[in-house]
């Protein structure tokens, strides 16, 4: 019973492939990409030769490209040098596509080439193996189709050495799942992004063997697993991989590689080449969908090359002929249409104007533009400019600017006064005692006849009423031999500034400034060494800022315009979001999927996959988990299923009732029997051929040697 217990301790260990097939896979396949590499390429390859190394990576994997990650850059640390990392930086090349590189000396050029490992069922162990120890998967290929790249080991056996094989895949956990390697050069792998394989460096073969169980894993939960190999000097390549973890790809390429980045099909020098050498000709993303009736090449991205800014009057633009960002001047908008004079340019403004319809030019314009015509001040403007009063006409005088005159002017009779009131007028007649008094006028005068202390009527001439405008910013005066009434502006007003027609004070006008840019604020300011003189100020204008998620810039003509926020991704699985009082935020990416058996996640190297669910059966010896999608009136679950046929391991009950071996398997019998009837030859042979994935489980007291003193034909003592 001792011997029949530790048996089945041994085949607890069994582990059988979960599918959603009802009948075991005989295959497994592992997907991945081989990137062949070349020693004068990369010197890392077919250095001297080495010894296994751990630590030479570090024990997380990197989510984004989904490869390891050197513990240090640095070329002379104790790990570096041991696993002959000549040039360390060069490590991302490994697993990772470089194949427009220069094919110069340590450029890190490489080849990637879709590769599947497809491993075999043990059905005596429920394993599933790949064994090669003539491991040379290239030969001929990549850079090898070339016969200049082809080494010799011997000077006649061709064999290419040098590349390195990335796997990427995922596993539903059963419960129970084993992997075993034993391999020449580096090997590393990944559980649950954990590095949990570390045979780093160029040494011989050398093996690990990883329960699952001992992970802290989940049942029933998806996992990542991650397997590197590296063959990297012309010795031996020896591969041998055992494991009952149920690997599937979740993604493919447009190429249909697992978790391939469109680079075995799709070369932008080749594909991609639109002939524009101011544009960036790439592949299209990894998980584009390539329509019935298109082609890689449609579906390329071009962006335009961007060149550096210069200055507001430099423009700084790809040369189509050359591919060099090469400065020219702008050339600034003909703006004669606004009324608008081009001046020099300003590097930090831009394009400046200067307006004919300034004051300066003419007091009666109004600083307006229609057409190429300065618009002048009409006789409203100027009645609304000066005061208003009904009884008064106002005009633009073009050398006086606003000015107005009495609406009922004094006719010659002296003793006749037209009167005007609420802009009537009428003739009121006057006493000749106070109109005919004997005044000699000259012509820029009127009688006006005022009581003396003695009783008597005495001329006291008064101005003409038209000769003063009613506008304070104008000097008027009056020829007294001709009559000529004339309305001078004042001249202490200089620069931007005009009189107020209210004040008679000199006051700063915006409107004098106009340069023509809307991105400058064009503001009159008095000069610090005289009020009256105004001097423009034509500050770069400052656009908003309240708003996190509207980026601002000013167009000369448009003035402020804004943007929405770009917030940048945080690799593919944080979505960066704006607020707008906050500014950019990440929050997690949302993959929905459409089905219960069907699993959207995201991935950091991708984004957002779909891929089918994987059930775990509460049996995974003898079930396969089958997922049944969700119906109108039943959800989504999982089931397990008895495989059919059974294997043998799942066929205990029938064995029992035979009396043949009570609780034993029949792998186990042939075990068994093995070492009974054919002594440890007999089992040594069977080990060599069908238990291999148990070569180190020597620590089973069914391998010890006897406490009684007898022998033990499954011990096998040290050599």
């Amino acid at each position: 019973m001792k011997i029949i217990f530790n048996l089945l301790i041994l085949f607890s260990l069994v582990n059988f492939i979960n599918s959603q097939s009802t009948t075991q896979a005989t295959t497994l396949k592992l997907e991945g990409t081989i990137y062949d590499q070349y020693p004068y390429y990369d010197n890392n390859f077919e250095p001297i030769a080495g010894s296994l190394t751990t630590r030479l990576v570090q024990n997380a994997i990197n989510t984004t490209t989904r490869t390891p990650t050197l513990n240090t850059l640095l070329p002379f640390t104790t790990t570096n040098v041991m696993g002959r990392m000549v040039t360390p930086s060069l490590f991302q090349y490994f697993y990772q596509p470089n194949k427009n590189a220069p094919l110069t000396n340590n450029s890190g050029a490489n080849f990637p080439i879709p590769m599947t490992v497809n491993l075999t069922l043990n059905p005596s162990t429920g394993t599933y193996v790949y064994d090669n120890q003539f491991f040379f998967p290239i030969d001929y290929q990549g850079f090898d189709t070339n016969p200049f790249y082809r080494n010799y080991t011997d000077g006649t056996d061709y064999h290419n050495f040098h590349f390195c094989l990335k796997i990427n895949t995922r596993f539903t956990y059963t419960g129970n799942e084993v992997f075993y390697f034993v391999g020449d050069d580096d090997v590393w792998v990944f559980i649950n992004d954990q590095l949990v394989i570390d045979l780093g460096g160029l040494h011989e073969a050398a093996g690990k063997n990883i329960d699952l169980t001992t992970l802290g894993l989940t049942k029933n939960k998806d996992y990542t697993f991650d397997f590197f190999y590296c063959e990297r000097h012309t010795t031996k390549s020896t591969i041998r991989i055992e494991t009952s973890i149920q690997a599937y790809c979740p993604f493919y390429d447009y190429c249909g590689v697992c978790y391939g980045d469109g680079s075995t099909c799709c070369d932008p020098v080749v594909n991609c080449n639109d002939g524009d050498l101011c544009t960036i000709d790439s592949c299209p993303p990894r998980d584009t969908i390539i329509p019935a009736g298109f082609s890689i090449s449609d579906l390329c991205q071009h962006a335009p090359v961007s060149c550096p800014s210069i200055d507001m009057c430099t423009n700084n633009t790809c040369d189509s002929k050359s591919g060099q960002c090469t400065p020219t001047s702008i050339k600034c908008d003909d703006k004669s249409s606004q009324c608008l004079t081009l001046k020099p340019c300003d590097p930090s403004s831009g394009c400046l104007y200067t307006s004919s319809c300034t004051s300066a030019h003419n007091p009666c314009n109004t600083g307006a533009c229609s057409n190429g015509q300065c618009q002048t001040k009409s006789n409203s403007t100027c009645a609304a400019e000066l005061g208003n009063d009904p009884c008064k006409v106002y005009y633009c005088d073009i050398n006086s600017g606003c000015v107005s005159q009495p609406l009922c002017k004094q006719g010659p009779d002296s003793c006749e006064q037209n009167v005007c009131n609420a802009g009537v007028c009428t003739i009121k007649k006057l006493d000749p005692s106070v109109c005919s008094c004997g005044c000699v006028l000259n012509k820029c005068q009127k009688n006006n006849c005022v009581t003396a202390s003695n009783g008597t009527s005495v001329c006291s001439p008064l101005p003409l009423d038209e000769i003063d405008d009613g506008n304070p910013c104008t000097d008027d005066h009056c020829d007294e031999t001709t009559g000529l009434i004339t309305h001078n502006i004042t001249t202490k007003c200089t620069g931007c500034m005009k009189c107020n027609t209210t004040t008679g004070s000199c006051s700063p006008t915006n409107n004098e400034c106009q340069d023509g840019n809307e991105c400058t604020d064009n503001i009159c300011v008095a000069a610090a060494t005289n009020i009256n003189q105004g001097e423009c100020s034509n500050k770069t204008v400052s656009c908003p800022t309240t708003d996190k998620c509207l980026v601002y810039t000013c167009d000369t003509n448009k003035g402020c315009v804004s943007k929405p926020v770009v917030c940048p991704n945080s690799g593919n699985c944080q979505v960066g979001v704006c607020d707008s009082v906050k500014g950019c935020t990440l929050v997690p990416r949302v993959c929905n999927s459409t089905a219960f058996c069907l699993v959207s996640q995201c991935d950091e190297a991708i984004g957002c996959i779909t891929f089918e669910k994987r059930c775990s059966p509460d049996n995974s010896k003898c079930q396969s988990g089958v997922c049944v999608n969700a119906t109108a009136t039943e959800p989504g679950k999982c089931k397990s299923v008895d495989y059919d046929p059974k294997p043998f391991i799942c066929q205990t009950g029938a064995i029992v009732s035979t009396a043949v071996v009570a609780s034993v398997v029949v792998v186990g019998a042939v075990v068994l029997g093995a070492a009974i009837f054919a002594g440890k030859k007999g089992y040594d042979h069977w080990k060599a051929n069908q238990g291999q994935v148990f070569a180190s489980s020597n620590a089973n007291p069914l391998y010890q040697q006897s406490n009684n003193g007898g022998e033990n034909a499954l011990f096998e003592a040290p050599q």
